[in-house]
């Protein structure tokens, strides 16, 4: 009897090898509970980086398209280029000789580049690149009209596309677009005589040399706000890009902190300047 109730009594509670095992389930599940929070963090954090990415390219790709497509309107279509856009100079951007609606923007800020555009604006009401209402433009369609100036630059130790009005005094210039690791901008150019209204090549702004630009090739490479995405230091975005631009091989590769990249290109014709 004496053997049987003692027997019981060492029957009661867990063993410590029960509790071990306890433990190293409960250990298990935990660690695999937080590797799932984590790789799901982990991929909602990529999945917001590339929708970030697309939504900073399509907006500069839109914009551009947009403005573009302005770029060397005319009220009255038979009036010639040189009596709608007469040569002009503009703080920011390189002279303008006759009848030239683009040209290359010179730098305010130290490493900025871009371009400039002249157009009439079509319509009473209409927009400029920073949604400020264009003015002096009459109601009544076929008058001229000044030109509108449009200077749009990317400054790359901000990664910022913006805008500006150099056609109006103080005009302050707008951001349009952050998050932007590197922007190129290539001329389509044509013959020297103006007459010939096709393109010929793609050049850099900066070697257009007096020839007529008649397109415009844009390239962006943006970049996630958040670090530390990729899993490793491999990026097939940002190496195809130093393949096509290599001398922003050093500036990409320094900046680089684990950030989702995405390529985006786009090619626009000057319709009001070709057949």
């Amino acid at each position: 009897m004496r053997t049987s109730m003692l027997f019981s009594k060492m029957q009661k509670g867990l063993s410590m090898v029960e509790l071990l095992v306890a433990l190293a389930i409960s250990s298990f599940l935990i660690l695999g509970i937080s590797q799932i929070y984590i790789d799901n963090k982990r991929n909602y954090l990529f999945q917001q980086g590339q929708a970030g990415n697309q939504e900073n390219s399509r907006f500069v790709l839109m914009l551009l398209q947009q403005q573009l497509d302005k770029t060397a309107y005319r009220r009255l279509h038979d009036d010639n280029m040189e009596n709608a856009f007469k040569s002009a100079t503009f703080n920011g951007c390189r002279a303008f000789v006759a009848g030239e609606t683009i040209a290359a923007a010179t730098a305010l800020k130290a490493g900025e580049y871009g371009v400039c555009l002249r157009y009439q604006p079509a319509y009473k009401g209409e927009h400029d690149c920073l949604g400020n209402e264009i003015t002096g433009v009459p109601e009544k369609p076929f008058t001229n009209t000044p030109p509108v100036v449009v200077r749009l630059v990317y400054l790359p130790s901000a990664g910022t596309l913006s805008c500006s009005r150099p056609d109006i005094a103080q005009s302050k210039s707008g951001e349009l677009v952050s998050g932007l690791t590197d922007f190129r901008l290539e001329a389509g150019v044509g013959p020297a005589d103006r007459s010939e209204r096709k393109v010929s090549s793609f050049v850099a702004l900066q070697d257009v040399a007096g020839r007529p630009i008649r397109a415009l090739r844009f390239s962006i490479l943006a970049g996630s706000d958040n670090t530390s995405l990729r899993t490793g230091d491999d990026s097939q975005a940002r190496d195809r890009w130093i393949v096509l631009y290599p001398e922003s091989k050093s500036a990409i590769e320094a900046a680089d902190k684990g950030q989702i990249y995405q390529i985006a290109r786009g090619n626009q014709t000057i319709r009001n300047l070709m057949p």
